[in-house]
C-alpha cells in the first residue's frame, strides 16, 4: 500500500521548497507526490519542473495554465490518485519525522475512522523533529470530532469511492473541508485528530494569498449552512449528589450520542462533590465505553444553592441572544436523569428553544424528538439531536 500526497500549490516558493524537503526527509511510508501548479510564479514553476525530474518516482506534477484554486486543484488530484490512502496537503505545513506512518497505523487500526488530521502547532519555532519526538509517548491517543481541517487531512481510499472528492461549489477554499467530514459522518466514518503525528502549519499563510478571507468565509459559510443546515448547540444540566457510577455513565453516553450528531454540547453540573472527583468519574467513564475526548463536549462545574445556579443558567442562555452571540444559541437544553431547574425551563421557552427531561426510559419532550427512545443512552442521544435538528429546521 502506499500514499498518495496531494499539494496544490500557487507560488510561495520558499513555503513549498520548505515543505517538500521536509516531506522527503521525514517520509518513511511508500508515497507519491501530486503537486498541482496552479499557474505560479516563474521561479516557483521552474523549481517544481525540477523537483520533479529529480524524482521521477516520487512525484507527478500537473500544470494548470491559470490559478483554479485550492479545491479543484485537490480534485485534480484525486482523478489520478490511485493508492489506498490520500493526503490533502497545503504547500504552507511542515510535516516532522513519523508524520504519515503514524496516521496510516492509527487508520489501519480503527475500521470506523475515515479523515484523519495530526498535531499542527507548539513546537514554538524550533525544528519540528525534535518537538514531534515529545509526542510519541501519545501513541494511540486522539481527539474525536465531527471535522478535520483539509491542511494535512489523511483520507480513506474506501471513503473516496464512497462519497467522492471535494464539492467545487466552495470555489478557492473554506467550508469544503467541514462539507466533506460531514459527508463522511453520513456514510458512517468518524473523523479524529491523533496525538503523536505532527505537522506544523502556518495558519493561513497559503489562504491568505487568495484574496478577501473574510468575504470567502462568508460566502461558503452560507453555502454549507444551505446545504446542511448550522450545527446544533445543546446545554445539558445535571445535578449529582453523590459519585454515582451509574448515573455518570448514563451522562457520558448520553453527551456523546448527541456530540456524535453534529452538535456542541455544554454541560452545567452542579455538585458539592468537587470538580476533580466528578471529572475523573466521568473520564473513567468515558475510557469504559472506549470513547475518546471530543472536540465538541464542554464541561463546567458548579457548585451553588439550586435557586443560584438556575438564575446562573437562565442567565447564560439570555446572554446567547445578545446580537454578537446569536449565532451561538442553544437549540436546546436538556434536564438530565430528573433534573428540575423551572426558571431555566421558563427561559428556554421564552426564547423559543426546545425543551428536553430525560428523565427515564419514557422520558418524553415537547420537540418533535421521539417519545419512543431505545435503553441505550448513546443512541438515545443520537435520537435527541435527530429529532431536535428536525424541530428546529421545521421538517
Amino acid at each position: 500500500m502506499k500514499c498518495d500526497i496531494i499539494i496544490p500549490i500557487w507560488n510561495q516558493l520558499a513555503f513549498t521548497k520548505d515543505c517538500l524537503e521536509h516531506i522527503v526527509k521525514n517520509t518513511r511510508y511508500p508515497y507519491r507526490l501530486i503537486l498541482v501548479d496552479n499557474a505560479s510564479d516563474k521561479d516557483t514553476r521552474e523549481y517544481l519542473g525540477k523537483f520533479a525530474s529529480d524524482n521521477p518516482d516520487k512525484a507527478t506534477l500537473i500544470r494548470n495554465e491559470h490559478n483554479a484554486g485550492y479545491i479543484k486543484a485537490i480534485n485534480q488530484g484525486f482523478k489520478v490518485s490511485d493508492a489506498s490512502y490520500v493526503c490533502m496537503m497545503n504547500n504552507d505545513t511542515l510535516p516532522a519525522p513519523g508524520w504519515l506512518e503514524r496516521m496510516v497505523e492509527f487508520a489501519e487500526s480503527h475500521t470506523d475512522v475515515g479523515l484523519i488530521n495530526p498535531q499542527c502547532g507548539g513546537h514554538d519555532g524550533a525544528s519540528v523533529d525534535p518537538h514531534a519526538a515529545t509526542l510519541e509517548r501519545y501513541k494511540g491517543e486522539y481527539m474525536e470530532m465531527n471535522q478535520c481541517q483539509g491542511f494535512c487531512m489523511l483520507v480513506k481510499r474506501e471513503l473516496i469511492d464512497k462519497i467522492g472528492v471535494l464539492d467545487e461549489s466552495y470555489g478557492v477554499g473554506g467550508y469544503d473541508d467541514t462539507d466533506y467530514s460531514i459527508r463522511a459522518h453520513k456514510a458512517g466514518y468518524r473523523s479524529v485528530s491523533i496525538r503523536d503525528s505532527y505537522v506544523y502549519h502556518r495558519i493561513h499563510g497559503s489562504f491568505d494569498e487568495a484574496g478577501n478571507r473574510e468575504e470567502v468565509v462568508k460566502r461558503n459559510r452560507d453555502i454549507y449552512y444551505k446545504k446542511w443546515g448550522k450545527h446544533l448547540r445543546i446545554g445539558v444540566l445535571f445535578s449529582l449528589d453523590t459519585l454515582d457510577a451509574l448515573k455518570i455513565a448514563r451522562l457520558a453516553e448520553y453527551i456523546y450520542g448527541l456530540a456524535r450528531e453534529w452538535s456542541w454540547v455544554h454541560i452545567w453540573i452542579n455538585s458539592a462533590l468537587g470538580k476533580d472527583a466528578i471529572r475523573s468519574s466521568i473520564d473513567d467513564a468515558v475510557r469504559a465505553k472506549n470513547l475518546a475526548p471530543h472536540q465538541n463536549i464542554r464541561i463546567d462545574y458548579f457548585n451553588l444553592p439550586r435557586l443560584l445556579f438556575d438564575l446562573t443558567i437562565s442567565g447564560k442562555l439570555v446572554e446567547r441572544m445578545r446580537k454578537r452571540m446569536r449565532d451561538k444559541r442553544f437549540d436546546a437544553i436538556v434536564f438530565f436523569d430528573g433534573y428540575a431547574g423551572h426558571l431555566t425551563e421558563m427561559t428556554t421557552k421564552l426564547l423559543k428553544s426546545c425543551v428536553m427531561k430525560i428523565a427515564s426510559p419514557k422520558a418524553g419532550s415537547i420537540c418533535k424528538a421521539p417519545l419512543k427512545v431505545p435503553y441505550d443512552w448513546f443512541e438515545r442521544g443520537r435520537i435527541a439531536a435527530i429529532g431536535i435538528k428536525e424541530a428546529r429546521d421545521g421538517r
